[in-house]
């Protein structure tokens, strides 16, 4: 196909080659291009100013718009002129189930972190045209129950037609090269969130800033009270930033933390696997710690419930002091692996499902191969 630019929107004439699925663009997160396999598949862009000069797209395209957003009629003309029959995205995209009512078929959704949740029940009648491919079973608790995720997650205020629990893929790939891990009983691992500084403290809401301060603060203090060693799992991805990033938390602890290598793989998950307890802010990466059975601590200080971790237990705490900090972090040390994992029960499933003989990665390309061969 070939394409030229005309001011701002780019023209493509030629002929659509087939397609077994449709990847919809979602941003710099794990390409889920690859586990589409052994189907074929192309990445879309709806919001793409890309034009496709082609009668079968046209046609669709106008068709469609009559009662569709442009972004869902481009998706539903894109997919019916490559002849797909799956489309796969992730669930970071603001209007992504309104645009599944452009589709011929269900709109595979994959949940690529944890859903923040709207306080207040909501009644939400009509589903939409989408099987969602969630973490664990509590988000099916969480819509049967009427909570609505925050947004811009697609399902703000939707819900889908069915639910399968397949475990976080990101975590699923990592469970799947992890090497036996040395744990050091000394050593805490603090998760680090950091977005960058303005002159004034964090760019984020207070409190946000205030959970990270106290934490940082309460970590620091800690660990100087036990002479424990604290490692940051650091966030950030540029060098740049990344030096900010390190400049900050070595203010806040004067210099006595250690920092791992983010720019290896899975160098966060690693981080929180060698480590005693890890801790910090309500974070995916704290969610996949516990589904993982390890010990960690999210912190809410402010009582927000942005902040709030959805299974209560000694790994949470809420409005805490130093001191209730302290303890809860002195428990969770003492625990011996045995004691930690009965503590549990079965809640790390509950909330990040994992299955060693069908791991994330093949239950994604299971489902795909499931709409591609007509079998689902």
């Amino acid at each position: 196909m070939l394409s030229y630019r005309v001011s701002k929107y780019i023209f493509s004439v030629g002929r659509f080659n087939s397609y077994d699925t449709v990847l919809v663009h979602s941003g710099f997160i794990t390409d889920l291009l690859p586990h589409c396999a052994p189907s074929s598949a192309i990445s879309f862009n709806p919001g793409s100013r890309e034009i496709f000069l082609q009668p079968r797209f046209l046609w669709h395209l106008l068709r469609l718009m009559r009662k569709h957003s442009r972004q869902a009629a481009s998706l539903g003309a894109y997919v019916r002129s490559v002849r797909a029959k799956a489309v796969i995205a992730y669930d970071n995209i603001p209007d992504l189930y309104d645009w599944a009512s452009a589709l011929p078929m269900p709109l595979i959704v994959v949940q690529h972190g944890m859903r923040q949740l709207e306080p207040l029940e909501t009644t939400i009648g009509q589903t939409s045209n989408v099987v969602f491919l969630s973490w664990g079973k509590l988000q099916i608790d969480e819509f049967s129950s009427g909570f609505t995720a925050r947004y811009p997650n697609s399902s703000h205020h939707r819900k889908p037609e069915q639910i399968i629990p397949i475990g976080s893929l990101r975590d699923s790939m990592y469970r799947q090269v992890r090497n036996e891990v040395n744990r050091d009983l000394n050593q805490l691992c603090l998760v680090s969130q950091f977005k960058g500084l303005d002159g004034h403290g964090l760019t984020l809401p207070r409190e946000r800033q205030v959970n990270l301060d106290t934490t940082a603060e309460f970590t620091h203090r800690y660990a100087v009270e036990r002479n424990m060693k604290v490692l940051i799992a650091l966030y950030s991805d540029t060098p740049q930033a990344l030096q900010a990033e390190q400049n900050w938390f070595n203010e806040k602890f004067e210099g006595t933390c250690v920092f791992n290598q983010p720019s290896e793989d899975f160098a966060t998950y690693r981080a929180t696997d060698e480590s005693i307890v890890s801790l910090g802010v309500h974070t995916s990466v704290l969610w996949e710690v516990f589904g993982r059975g390890g010990r960690m601590l999210a912190c809410n200080f402010t009582g927000d419930g942005v902040f709030k971790f959805p299974i209560p237990g000694p790994w949470y705490l809420e409005n805490g002091s130093y001191e209730d900090f302290a303890t809860r972090l002195d428990a969770l040390r003492a625990f011996s692996d045995a004691e930690y994992s009965n503590t549990c029960g079965d809640l790390p499933t509950y909330l990040i499902s994992y299955d060693p003989t069908r791991p994330t990665t093949q239950a994604i390309s299971d489902t795909v191969s499931s709409f591609v061969n007509d079998t689902r």
